[in-house]
């Protein structure tokens, strides 16, 4: 199956209507990220008082220009992009979750065309398996 500008725009609104929950959604998306690209995906977890389960506190996607971050805290649920410049942050952008992963789905399109291996994890990614 190919991997499209349209098929990662498409997972990306599935990914927004099928999770209304935002935890739930980052907890979903770090596990499907961490398993299809885990050269570039970084995932902290913390272990809540009295609870069993890790929680998902931050899902990063670092690429060689950009670092796309989504974090839940007390205040919500907060996503950015961060330029790098040889691995230094020289900007950070601000964005909405819905934004953030329409944003992430156009540089996971662009890991993908320069990378065969990326680009058969992405698909795995995609379809779920």
């Amino acid at each position: 199956m190919p991997t499209d500008g349209f098929l990662f725009d498409l997972s990306a609104a599935q990914w927004r209507e099928g999770i209304t929950d935002e935890i739930a959604l980052i907890e979903a998306l770090a596990v499907r990220l961490e398993q299809a690209l885990p050269n570039i995906t970084i995932v902290h977890r913390s272990l809540p008082l009295f609870s069993k389960n890790k929680r998902v506190q931050s899902v990063s996607v670092k690429f060689e220009d950009a670092e796309y971050t989504v974090s839940q805290g007390k205040n919500g649920v907060h996503a950015e992009k961060g330029k790098l410049v040889r691995n230094v942050r020289l900007k950070t952008e601000q964005f909405s979750l819905s934004e953030w992963l329409d944003e992430l789905s156009t540089a996971l399109q662009a890991y993908a065309e320069q990378r065969a291996e990326a680009r058969e994890s992405l698909e795995k990614f995609l379809l779920g398996d």
